[in-house]
């Protein structure tokens, strides 16, 4: 008795009860044309059961056929579902491992920083309105550093940056980076207070000793160039900040600011 219950169980738990009724029904039908197909040839004669055989056979192939083209459009439903679950999964999956970097500029304020620990200090000449001589005056720049951060799960290469003046896209200085290598959910720094101090001029190149004073106030844009898995030399977007600059203010000041119109 409880080899025959778990058997019932196995079919039960294993085909589905819909599947049964149809297979049962099916039976049932194929066992009343095949009892009345007999009854019609043993008392209507040959002709009458080929007549029949060929009308069963009709009936059928248009079974058969409604049967097909069902399987063919649930096959091609649950295609279609699978095809749209295959590239949802392929959609998150690349939204995990595309590398979107992250990055701020800012200055370095605490002391125990390496690249706190090195201000610069540069020499301006500055003339005076009522006499018409000039002096020179030195003034420390602390260092500015851009913080890149990678959330992604894949590393990436900063192969360089590119910093300029708005408005005045000749005023542009653009540095390579040498195995700079962000590892995921990592911070990786690197300074530009050189480039600032000599964008401030409105010039290219860094100097200790300038003979003019820097723009009081000067809005420079920063671009990341990157390599991933998927592609060499990539472009972030561009980054605005606005600067004032000393000594024509109490100190050095970093504002983010949305793209210019």
């Amino acid at each position: 008795m409880s080899r025959r219950r778990l058997l019932l169980r196995m079919w039960l738990t294993q085909l589905r009860l819909r599947f049964l009724i149809a297979l049962v029904g099916l039976v049932f039908f194929c066992a009343t044309l095949t009892l009345l197909f007999l009854v019609a040839w043993h008392r209507r004669g040959d002709t009458y059961a080929l007549a029949l055989g060929a009308l069963l056979s009709f009936f059928a192939s248009v079974i058969t056929a409604v049967v097909t083209l069902t399987y063919l459009h649930v096959s091609r439903r649950s295609l279609a579902a699978a095809e749209a679950a295959i590239a949802l999964q392929r959609e998150q999956w690349e939204a995990r491992i595309t590398v979107q970097p992250r990055f701020w500029m800012g200055i370095r304020q605490d002391a125990t920083d390496r690249f706190a620990a090195k201000p610069l200090s540069i020499t301006y000449r500055r003339d005076r309105a009522d006499s018409g001589d000039h002096y020179y005056d030195t003034v420390a720049w602390p260092q500015v550093t851009v913080d890149v951060w990678n959330d992604g799960e894949r590393s990436f290469r900063l192969a360089g940056y590119r910093l300029w003046v708005r408005d005045e896209e000749h005023l542009a200085i653009e540095r390579p980076l040498s195995g700079f290598v962000v590892p995921p959910n990592e911070l990786r720094t690197f300074p530009v207070t050189r480039e600032l101090i000599a964008l401030s001029v409105r010039q290219r190149q860094f100097e200790e000793r300038y003979e003019r004073l820097p723009c009081e106030e000067t809005v420079l844009g920063l671009r990341l160039f990157y390599s991933d898995w998927r592609e060499d030399n990539r472009s972030s977007r561009d980054d605005w900040y606005l600067f004032l600059c000393p000594p024509l203010a109490k100190e050095l000041s970093i504002q983010r600011i949305d793209r210019p119109a």
